[in-house]
């Protein structure tokens, strides 16, 4: 049994029972070969090192890992919110190389890591953190568009004891995260993207010719 087969009988059915599983199609195909190249990217500046994961934003690319049995760290509940209490918990993530969306680098300076890789990243100008594709036109664009991509879960939080928790997502948002696990883990998409062919700008949600 793959890795979707256990994930979809054990993780989505329990909550939401039987749904539409046709891939959801929120990526146009250019978007998800540069998000397999960023994956690849990662993984060789991680040089045969866990990949830590950390927050909802980066689950797709947690899919994309168990795809293939890359071994990773994924914390969805790990947040801006409870990132201080996580390091606290768990300490030092020396052992494991740390991949998030960006901007700022928050998460993985709030975990006190020295080396980081970002999709996007403010800072050039240091050598701490490495954007993965330095070049990369619209690259706060697609990282953005990473992130606004429907989820499983709510943002963790810290409760009324000052513990780590996070709620699963309304149903439906729920069963489009689903869609959407099926549509990157079955993705046929093309290895390279044309080098003249821009990233796809996105008005209000829709595509722009």
């Amino acid at each position: 049994m793959s890795w979707l087969e256990t994930h979809l009988d054990e993780f989505v059915r329990p909550v939401v029972g039987d749904f539409d599983e046709s891939p959801l199609g929120f990526f146009k195909p250019e978007e998800i070969t540069i998000m397999k190249n960023a994956w690849r990217a990662t993984k060789k500046n991680a040089r045969g090192r866990k990949i830590f994961l950390p927050g909802r934003d980066v689950w797709l690319f947690e899919v994309l890992a168990r795809r293939e049995g890359y071994p990773t760290l994924f914390m969805p509940e790990c947040s801006r919110m409870t990132v201080d209490k996580i390091r606290i918990d768990h300490g030092t993530f020396k052992d494991v190389y740390i991949f998030d969306t960006g901007f700022l680098g928050s998460i993985p300076k709030g975990l006190r890591v020295k080396k980081f890789n970002l999709l996007s990243y403010a800072d050039k100008t240091n050598n701490v953190g490495v954007q993965t594709f330095p070049r990369l036109t619209m690259s706060r664009g697609f990282a953005l568009r990473i992130e606004s991509t429907p989820k499983y879960w709510s943002s963790g939080r810290l409760d009324r004891e000052g513990e780590v928790t996070q709620d699963l997502s309304d149903e439906y948002e729920f069963k489009r995260a689903a869609r959407l696990t099926i549509e990157i883990y079955k993705s046929s998409s093309p290895k390279f993207v044309k080098k003249h062919k821009p990233l796809p700008k996105r008005i209000g949600g829709i595509l722009a010719n």
